[in-house]
C-alpha cells in the first residue's frame, strides 16, 4: 500500500455512504427488460467511503489520465474509474505499452493532478473532473500553491470552461503532452475520485449546488421538459452512437409533449448549466449531454433511451432524481446505429411526464 510505504494521506472529507440506487420510475417490461429493472431495485446498499488526497509524491503521468507510483500503476478505484480497468485488460489494447513507450520528461514544480479518463469528452469532465476541482476549491491553503496539471490533448471547449469557471489560468499551470511525452512529476498532489463503483459520495451535490448558481445563465424562457438531440454530432475519442430516427422521436416529444430540443454542443457551457438547473424532465439517448442531468433540481427525472452504462443512475441517486429508461423496442439497423419504436416512445413519454 502507498501509504504503508510512506506516503501521504490527507482526508479531505468523512466517510459516508452514497445514496441508495434508485428504483426505476416505469417498470413495466413493456419498457424496460427484466435485467435492468432489477439492477437498480435489487442493488445492495452502498459501502461508505472518505475522500482523501495523496502526496506530495513523485508520480508518472502518461497516457489518458494514468498514473504511476514508481513502478506500480494506480489502479484502485480511487484513482481509476472502474470503466479504464477493462480497457486496460482487453486483449490486443495497447493503451499501457503505448504509453510506456514514450519518452518521459521530468517537473520539479509541484503539480496538482485532477484529469483523467476523459479530456476530450465532455461527460467524463462531468463526472471525474469537475467534482475533483470542487473539491479542491474548498482547501485553498492546501492546494493555493499547486500548479494544475494540463495536457494539451485537452479539447478547447474544456481549456475554456476551466479558465473561466473553475478558476485555472493556463499560464500558470503545468502543461504536458500525453500523445508524446510521460511527464515525471517529482512533487504531486493527486485528488481522488469522488464516484466509485458504489456511487458519488453525498459531498458532491451541495458542491454542484454551489457551483451551478453561480455559473449557470438562465434561459430567456423556462424549458421545464428537455429533449437532448446528438444529431450528426460525433466525437472521435468517445464510442459512436446513431439513432437513426433521433429526429422523428424529437418531433414527437416536441410537437405532441412540449419538449425543447437542444443542442448542447451548440450552447455555451454557462447555457447548459443554467438549462438544465432549472428543467424537470430530460429526454434523450445516452451520452454526454444527458449528463447534464447534475444540474438539474431534485425531483427532476431524466429518461433514457438504452442503458449502455449506469452512469446516469448513479447521476439520479446523488441528486435525488428519478430514473426511467427505454430499453425495448430498440432494434440495431447497423453497427453502432440503432432505432426506437415510434409508438413504443410515445406511450413511454406519456408515462415520463406523468411522475411521479
Amino acid at each position: 500500500m502507498l501509504v504503508a510505504s510512506g506516503v501521504g494521506r490527507v482526508r479531505l472529507a468523512a466517510a459516508r455512504a452514497p445514496a441508495a440506487m434508485p428504483a426505476v420510475a416505469i417498470g413495466d417490461a413493456a419498457f424496460i427488460s427484466d435485467y435492468y429493472r432489477r439492477y437498480h431495485s435489487e442493488c445492495p446498499a452502498p459501502a461508505p467511503f472518505d475522500l482523501a488526497m495523496l502526496g506530495p509524491m513523485p508520480v508518472t503521468l502518461g497516457g489518458p489520465g494514468l498514473i504511476w507510483s514508481g513502478n506500480r500503476l494506480l489502479d484502485d478505484n480511487t484513482m481509476m474509474p472502474i470503466y479504464v480497468r477493462p480497457e486496460l485488460d482487453r486483449p490486443g489494447s495497447t493503451m499501457l505499452p503505448a504509453a510506456l513507450a514514450l519518452p518521459a520528461r521530468r517537473e520539479r514544480r509541484l503539480g496538482l493532478v485532477f484529469h483523467g479518463w476523459g479530456v476530450q469528452v465532455y461527460g467524463h469532465f462531468l463526472i471525474e473532473m469537475l467534482p475533483k476541482l470542487l473539491l479542491a476549491q474548498r482547501f485553498p491553503a492546501l492546494f493555493g500553491a499547486a500548479l494544475p496539471v494540463l495536457d494539451r490533448q485537452m479539447s478547447g471547449w474544456l481549456i475554456e470552461i476551466l479558465e473561466r469557471h473553475c478558476g485555472i489560468d493556463p499560464a500558470r499551470a503545468i502543461w504536458f503532452d500525453s500523445a508524446h511525452e510521460r511527464l515525471d512529476l517529482d512533487q504531486a498532489l493527486l485528488l481522488p475520485l469522488l464516484t466509485r463503483a458504489e456511487g458519488y459520495h453525498p459531498l458532491v451535490s451541495p458542491l454542484i449546488d454551489a457551483f451551478a448558481s453561480g455559473v449557470g445563465q438562465q434561459p430567456a424562457e423556462p424549458a421545464p421538459r428537455l429533449f437532448v438531440a446528438r444529431g450528426d454530432f460525433a466525437n472521435p475519442a468517445a464510442p459512436r452512437r446513431r439513432l437513426a430516427n433521433e429526429v422523428a422521436l424529437a418531433d414527437i416529444a416536441e410537437a405532441r409533449f412540449g419538449f425543447r430540443i437542444v443542442r448542447p454542443e451548440r450552447l455555451s457551457f454557462a447555457e447548459q448549466v443554467g438549462l438544465f438547473a432549472q428543467a424537470n424532465i430530460i429526454l434523450g439517448q445516452a451520452g454526454s449531454g444527458m449528463h447534464n442531468a447534475l444540474f438539474a433540481p431534485r425531483g427532476a427525472i431524466s429518461g433514457m433511451i438504452r442503458f449502455p452504462a449506469p452512469d446516469q443512475s448513479a447521476i439520479a441517486a446523488l441528486r435525488g432524481q428519478g430514473i426511467a429508461y427505454l430499453t425495448e423496442g430498440i432494434s440495431e439497423i447497423e453497427p453502432h446505429v440503432f432505432q426506437a419504436d415510434p409508438d413504443l416512445f410515445t406511450r413511454f413519454v406519456e408515462r415520463l411526464i406523468a411522475y411521479p
